[in-house]
């Protein structure tokens, strides 16, 4: 049973974290903190840490090995007998694509081959393989109980779309400068290799756009020093997973062979801030499109387009909501085998609710969405009565 404590919810109306006052990102053993001292400390204050020890007893441990000086290294036989030679999608580091880099596809044992002899080219990095889903009775890891509040994938997952579950699999090479997708919490663990990452509280990334606006591709210490930007390195080591705020802008290197498990997600403790970044992107969209506006079905547009540039639109949005409120009603809900408690339930709910009632204030809401709005609220307003 997950549970935080009974007016959790309060702190939704405090105000924000002051970055200014964090002097480091923590280290924290995952068996010395509870799962209310994450919540709180961690998630609601937006605020990284590193979590040690996560990966213990996870099947994918057998995807490595010691050497003879009993350092992890990559078990590349064990990878090919566990996993088959299914395509996989691969981006060359080397070679910049918009904001990411270019991607393709190729066999997995072809990579792996590649990869053990050594990349004569230019090296590629596996990322973004949603290995849970194509292989779903392969239980590789499990989902740690500080990550189980999640939206994003508990919805996903119920309705057999694409999650945001993904593996990570390659050589020393460094990630572009981002933020990730809705502005959304992510977790990393390492299963093997080491990690440098770079850290920017949010709003500070905005000192390094160029006068078009534009942030840079990629960071360096010297870069960030140059500007006077807030930031934190740390370095990730096996076993750990690395908690990544909303909002904070990050790079990541890897210092030598690596894989990790990450995912995107989000819940009630930032998902004002979910729709902040999806209001933003769809005023963005309207402005980008306003010499369009007199044509017929302009806000349909703009939502097709906010669902391709962001990920989700308005519609997308409130589904969310209401599945998570319709599953709240019956008073259980499970995910990833982790049930959660009464507490948590009822700050999941006045979540939704904070974030709809500022929805209905913003000019980007059309009349068909506040009905639906409305609807959601008086089930929300049913399910506290009950309780």
């Amino acid at each position: 049973m997950i549970e935080i404590e009974k007016d959790s919810h309060e702190s939704l109306k405090n105000n924000p974290t002051d970055y200014t006052k964090i002097s480091c990102i923590n280290r924290i053993n995952c068996g010395k903190i509870t799962y209310p001292e994450f919540f709180s400390n961690f998630m609601l204050k937006n605020v990284p840490v590193i979590l040690t020890s996560i990966s213990q007893n996870w099947q994918c441990e057998k995807w490595i090995k010691l050497d003879e000086n009993a350092e992890k290294r990559m078990n590349f036989s064990q990878l090919r007998k566990e996993i088959p030679n299914i395509r996989v999608p691969v981006a060359n580091c080397s070679k910049p694509y918009f904001n990411s880099h270019e991607k393709s596809e190729m066999n997995f044992h072809d990579f792996l081959d590649c990869w053990e002899k050594g990349f004569k080219d230019d090296p590629l990095y596996l990322k973004d393989w949603h290995l849970r889903k194509e292989l779903p009775n392969y239980q590789f890891y499990n989902v740690p109980e500080f990550f189980a509040s999640d939206w994003l994938n508990e919805t996903l997952c119920d309705e057999d779309q694409d999650d945001y579950k993904f593996v990570y699999m390659g050589p020393k090479g460094t990630t572009s400068f981002h933020c990730d997708v809705f502005s959304s919490f992510s977790w990393s663990t390492n299963i093997v290799g080491r990690k440098m990452w770079f850290f920017l509280p949010p709003g500070e990334e905005l000192k390094l756009k160029d006068r078009y606006g534009n942030l840079p591709f990629s960071i360096s210490q010297k870069v960030l020093e140059g500007k006077n930007v807030k930031f934190f390195i740390v370095t990730q080591r096996p076993g750990e997973a690395v908690f990544v705020p909303s909002g904070w802008f990050h790079q990541v290197h890897n210092l030598n062979d690596t894989i990790s498990i990450n995912h995107n997600w989000f819940n009630g403790t930032q998902f004002k801030s979910i729709w902040k970044a999806l209001e933003s992107n769809l005023i963005q969209v309207q402005r980008e499109i306003d010499d369009c506006r007199d044509m017929d079905n302009f806000q349909e547009h703009c939502q097709l387009l906010l669902r391709t540039s962001f990920g989700m639109n308005i519609e997308d949005f409130l589904t969310i909501m209401q599945k998570i409120a319709q599953k709240t009603e019956v008073r259980t809900r499970f995910f990833e085998g982790f049930q959660f408690g009464e507490n948590h339930l009822l700050f999941d709910v006045k979540s939704i609710d904070y974030v709809l009632i500022d929805m209905l204030k913003s000019p980007t809401i059309e009349e068909k969405y506040i009905k639906k709005i409305n609807e959601i609220r008086k089930k929300i307003e049913t399910i506290l009565e009950m309780r």
